[in-house]
Formats: structure tokens, C-alpha cells, sequence
């Protein structure tokens, strides 16, 4: 690449001036929107939902149904009442017929039996961070029984902590309904209800994985749009629904453009991850042309490839040609103590050429975790389209791009932690192999599926890891010391862009538009306090903080507010 080239390219992307900015300074001190409050009627929330409506980035671009269009919204039995309302009104006000149609009446449930049969199903809270391994074992296996079996023989005690109080205190009937929640019997019953309703041109759903939710709501996934994370006050009443949507598009780019001409990456985080990877011209451009999908890039070879990627001019719509499968090999360690359930003790997952060759730490996620390392034939097969053995590889890095987002004190309570991952510069690294596509076909594999099934061994990634504050370099191909740091100590370096300021001034001062109103609380690195203790026990940490969010006292309420205000 020549030397003109790569200096257009980083000043595009703002970037000339902060190529080594990872180096140096601290990290960003903790934050947590304080202008965050309970609705008192829906007219409280009507200026939000107006907003949600109108926006076309992220995960619920609930702004691409246009006018005249009908929307069906299929809602989880635990969304807020007036949330839902507001967001019917707000769509009506645009010219766009809506249908709001819950999951418990889709699956012929009252709503009451349905709340219980959720509880029954999360009994935990995100102190159990260790459950993320109960998740993988029911719905990553296409027979959840012969994992647990295997597990009872070999680990009782560890399989005692996951099943044991849903086997023996609770009723197994609302164990089994709370499972269907969110899963493929409601995928069958949105198709029944699709097959019904001809005149639904667009249907959200979900709260994330939107290729896989694609993929089970065929034959209509051309009009799966997206999740629906806009159901609850946190979610909706905050500014993330009123960041841009163009500068917000307009960031992601300038995330993804540079992807095709780098040759190697090194990912560091406080917490100890510390990693590199090389990669081919050919290898690279695989990477560019998969990466993007609205609100959660692909930061990470593996999970851009094996796919029909996203289209970044017809979004969500899919591109033509199919992406292979790409594994790269990776060296290093990814650390962490979080993950989509909650916490746990450090781990250090480490990993050779990029498939995991010890898992240390984590408490009983790390136990769990490495019992699976050697579940049977997990290691030796090779999966369909895949060159090499094993199910153990780094495949995900979902990445957040909105400065808004933040974690949601509410939800870690039910045993959930993904609120966190959209925020922008926050990266969840996902483990065990996956392939969203087929090459024929923009649909589940069913040569993938079977595959797994025959071999009782699970057919998706799932084992998390949550860096928060994290810095991502890349090396520009055909150099040798010109890096440009994308994501520099959990904050977008592509928001610093003088073209994306310039853009962000059309709605105010970009200052606060492009202000990133959360950071997370971790002792030793960016709060006071010590590391080695957060990381023994980080649920100690985390209830502190959101009992102080909700009594109004956290000392890094941003803007900053009395107590008095907030009342």
C-alpha cells in the first residue's frame, strides 16, 4: 500500500495524530447517566419512544419501516406495558400500522403462568455468572441430555451448582415452558402467526442474535428487520435511541474501512487480555466484507466469514456472494469477569494458533469450562466448510458502537449481562465454532446441523467474556510501524473524527452528542480500590454500584447531580 494511501486513509478516519494514543494516559473514570428517571404516565415516555422510531442504527432500527408499512413487535412476557404503548403511538403518529403480539400468547400462556415460568427457568441472579455454561449445555446441543449426563458422571458437584434446583425445587413443567421463551417454539409460532398475517412487512424480535433469529423465522426472514431491546425504561428512556442515525452509521464505517489493509492486530485490556494475530491480503478482505452488521461489528475474522454478509447500502438485507470460513490463528490470552449471564473470578483463557489450550481461574465458570475442553470427540472432528479440527476456537468479537448504551443495573438481578455489550468500544469475545451460513444459501446449514446432531456435539458458540475497557491496534499492511488504534481504552477512536464531529454538529454540540455516558467500575484500574480484590469476587463490586444507582448516591453520576435532583 503506498505511503499517500495510508495517510488518506488515517486521516479519514481521524486517526494521524492518535496512531500510538494507546500508550499513553488513563483510563476513562467510571460514568452512569444520571438523567435516567421512572415514568409517571406514558407521556413521560412518548419523547423517547418518537425518537426509537425514528432510528435506523443498531440492533432495533425500528426507523426502517417506512410509512404505510405494518410492523409486528413479538414481545417477551417481562416488557413494560406503557413501554410497548408508547412505542404503538409513536409508530401510529409516523403512518405505520403496528401489531404488538407477546410471546406467552403466541405460545397460548397467560401472562402470570408465563412470568413464573420465567423465574423458574433464570432463578439465579449475575452472581451465578457460571449459568452462561447451563445456557450452552440446553441450547447449543441439539439433545441437552447426553451433556448433562456426561457431566453428572464426571462432575457431580458441578453439575449439582446448575441443575440441581430446577431438577429438584422447582416445578418441571414451568422449567420447560420458561425455556421455550425466546426460542425456536416461538420461532414456529411467529411463522404460524406470519403464515396468518400477509399483510406484516416487518417484524422485530429478540434481543440479540439477529442472523441466527433470520435463519428461524424463514421463510419470512426478509422481513426480520431486528431485536427489539426498546421493551423496559432503561432501555428506551435513555439517549441511545436519539444518538444519529447517520453519524452513528457514518462511525461504524469508519470501524470497518480499514479492516481490508491491515496484516496484524494486538488487542490489549487491563484485565489481562493481551493477544496478536496475523493475517493475508486475502484473509483480510474476507474480514472487510463481513465485519458489518448495525450496532455489533465483527471485529474478529472468524465471525465475519462463514456467512452471506450484511449489507451495508441495503441493510438489513443480505449481500449476494458468500464469505468462506476463515481461521486465523490467534496468540495470547483473553481475560475478563463478565460475561452475558454475569460475573465470576477472573479468567485467563489461552489460546495457541487460535484454538484454547487451558482455561485458568473463573471459579466455577472456569471449572466448567474446562471439563468441556474435553467433552468426547469435541477436539478431534472437523466441522462441515471448516479446514481444521475442533470446536474450541475464538469466533466471536461483537462489538458495541453507540456511546449511549450502558449496563442496566435491573437486569443483572435476573440473572442477564447484555446490556453492557452496546456500548460503543466494548467487545464481547465469544468462543466455540459457528457458521451462519451455508454457501448455497443465506439459511441454516442443515449439512451443519446434522453434523453436530450425528456427533452429539454442540452447533453454536456461546462461552463469553466481556472487555470493557479494552485497546484494539491494527498494523497497516505493507509497512513496518504504521498502526492505527481503533478502539483506544474502551472508546471508539472513530468518534474523535473530525468528519463524524462535523456531522454530529448538525443536532448539537458534539461534545455531548458524541459523549460517552457510561463507563464501567473497576477497582484498581479506573475507580479506587484494589484489582486483585474486584477480581475475586466481582458481584461484591457491582451491587454496590447499582444500590448506589438506585438510591441516587453513586459518587460518578454523569451529568454530575445531587440527590435532591434525582428525587
Amino acid at each position: 500500500m503506498k505511503r499517500w494511501m495510508i495517510l488518506v486513509l488515517m486521516i479519514s478516519l481521524g486517526l494521524a495524530v492518535s496512531v500510538f494514543a494507546a500508550e499513553k494516559g488513563k483510563y476513562p473514570p467510571p460514568r452512569f447517566p444520571s438523567y435516567l428517571q421512572p415514568p409517571k404516565s406514558i407521556e413521560d415516555v412518548m419523547p423517547f419512544a418518537r425518537a426509537a422510531v425514528r432510528q435506523t442504527g443498531g440492533r432495533t432500527p425500528l426507523g426502517l419501516a417506512e410509512k404505510g408499512m405494518t410492523v409486528a413487535i413479538f414481545s417477551e412476557p417481562t416488557a413494560e406495558e406503557m413501554v410497548l404503548q408508547a412505542i404503538k403511538r409513536a409508530y401510529e403518529e409516523r403512518g405505520v400500522k403496528v401489531q404488538m403480539v407477546p410471546e406467552h400468547v403466541l405460545l397460548g400462556v397467560g401472562k402470570e403462568d408465563a412470568l413464573k415460568a420465567i423465574k423458574a427457568s433464570d432463578w439465579y441472579t449475575s452472581e451465578q455468572g457460571y449459568m452462561e455454561a447451563h445456557r450452552w449445555v440446553t441450547g447449543r446441543f441439539s439433545d441437552p441430555e447426553a451433556p448433562k449426563k456426561w457431566l453428572k458422571e464426571r462432575r457431580p458437584d458441578l453439575y449439582k451448582a446448575m441443575f440441581q434446583k430446577e431438577e429438584e425445587g422447582i416445578a418441571p413443567e414451568l422449567v420447560e415452558l420458561g425455556k421455550k421463551f425466546g426460542g425456536r417454539e416461538v420461532a414456529k409460532a411467529i411463522i404460524k402467526y406470519l403464515d396468518q398475517h400477509p399483510e406484516v412487512n416487518v417484524v422485530f424480535w429478540r434481543r440479540g442474535g439477529r442472523t441466527n433469529t433470520r435463519r428461524q423465522l424463514e421463510p419470512h426472514g426478509s422481513k426480520f428487520y431486528g431485536n427489539f431491546i426498546f421493551d423496559n425504561r432503561w432501555e428506551l428512556m435513555n439517549k441511545a435511541a436519539t444518538f444519529p442515525g447517520d453519524v452513528w452509521r457514518l462511525v461504524e464505517e469508519r470501524v470497518v474501512e480499514p479492516l481490508a489493509w491491515i496484516d496484524r492486530a494486538h488487542v490489549t485490556d487491563p484485565e489481562g487480555t493481551d493477544f496478536t494475530f496475523e493475517l493475508d491480503e486475502k484473509q483480510a478482505l474476507g474480514w472487510s466484507k463481513g465485519a458489518y452488521q448495525q450496532g455489533h461489528l465483527f471485529m474478529f475474522p472468524h465471525q465475519a466469514t462463514g456467512r452471506f454478509p450484511y449489507s451495508s447500502v441495503e441493510y438489513p438485507a443480505f449481500t449476494k456472494e458468500y464469505n468462506p470460513r476463515y481461521l486465523i490463528k490467534v496468540n495470547g490470552v483473553f481475560a475478563g469477569t463478565n460475561n452475558h449471564t454475569g460475573s465470576y473470578p477472573k479468567i485467563e483463557v489461552h489460546v495457541k494458533d487460535g484454538y484454547i489450550r487451558e482455561v485458568k481461574g473463573g471459579g466455577l465458570y472456569g471449572e466448567l469450562w474446562r471439563e468441556f475442553l474435553k467433552y468426547p470427540k469435541i477436539n478431534e472432528v472437523t466441522y462441515p466448510f471448516h479446514d481444521q479440527p475442533g470446536y474450541w476456537w475464538i469466533y466471536e468479537a461483537g462489538t458495541g458502537t453507540n456511546p449511549k448504551f450502558f449496563k442496566r443495573p435491573d437486569e443483572n438481578m435476573s440473572g442477564t449481562n447484555s446490556s453492557e455489550r452496546n456500548n460503543a468500544g466494548v467487545i464481547h469475545w465469544g468462543f466455540g465454532l459457528r457458521l451462519d451460513h451455508g454457501p448455497d444459501k443465506a439459511v441454516e446449514s442443515k449439512e451443519w446441523m446434522d453434523f453436530a446432531a450425528k456427533n452429539g456435539l454442540p452447533n453454536d458458540h456461546w462461552w463469553h467474556i466481556h472487555n470493557l475497557l479494552l485497546t484494539y491496534r491494527v498494523r497497516i499492511r505493507g509497512t513496518k510501524n504504521t498502526w492505527i488504534t481503533l478502539i483506544d481504552k474502551g472508546e471508539l477512536m472513530s468518534l474523535k473524527s473530525p468528519e463524524i464531529r462535523a456531522l454530529a454538529s448538525r443536532y448539537g454540540d458534539p461534545n455531548e452528542v458524541l459523549s460517552d455516558d457510561w463507563a464501567p467500575h473497576l477497582p484498581g484500574i479506573n475507580a479506587p480500590g484494589s484489582y486483585a480484590e474486584y477480581a475475586k469476587d466481582p458481584w461484591k463490586t457491582l451491587t454496590m454500584v447499582m444500590k448506589k444507582i438506585d438510591a441516587g448516591t453513586y459518587e460518578y453520576f454523569y451529568p454530575a447531580v445531587k440527590k435532591k435532583e434525582r428525587q
